[in-house]
């Protein structure tokens, strides 16, 4: 078997007011372009999660946060690009800043999860995790996921952990 580079990231979806901070990512994004996700980005060399978690969401949207709480892990391959993602999903809750007025990232809104379910182009794997995102259990979810071309999901699964 040939060597492999798997990239490990992070998405955090923070709380505020009742609606949660979504990016739709810039349309000039090599990867996912258009799509709308949590924000987030890729973990440095020996970063803890949450140290990475706050880095991102600082650099990204200028927001601080707190009460981080992991919510899935799991691993996703895009086919089209032969690339392999570690990754982990968090929620937060806004603890100060403001938001950039412009982003190269993309374009923030704050929105609620009936509105974060009926957006275009949301991130394919979102669809099948939000309502077990955004409770307040402590389920943590593994999640395998399979991309055939951009935001195009040929294989998705939750992992049972019994």
């Amino acid at each position: 078997m040939g060597s492999r580079q798997i990239s490990v990231t992070v998405e955090c979806f923070v709380e505020k007011d009742g609606k949660w901070l979504m990016l739709r990512r810039h349309p000039g994004k090599s990867i996912l372009p258009g799509v709308w996700i949590g924000p987030g980005g890729h973990r440095e060399f020996c970063e803890g999660l949450f140290q990475c978690t706050r880095r991102e969401i600082k650099e990204e949207t200028g927001l601080d946060i707190t009460d981080l709480r992991i919510k899935a892990t799991g691993i996703a391959h895009l086919q089209d690009i032969d690339q392999e993602f570690a990754f982990h999903i968090l929620t937060a809750r806004y603890a100060g800043g403001e938001l950039p007025a412009e982003s190269q990232d993309g374009e923030f809104a704050w929105l609620t999860l009936e509105e974060i379910s009926q957006l275009d182009n949301l991130f394919a794997e979102l669809k099948h995790l939000l309502p077990r995102l955004f409770n307040n259990d402590s389920e943590v979810m593994s999640v395998r996921a399979v991309y055939s071309k951009g935001n195009e999901l040929a294989e998705f699964e939750i992992e049972d952990p019994k």
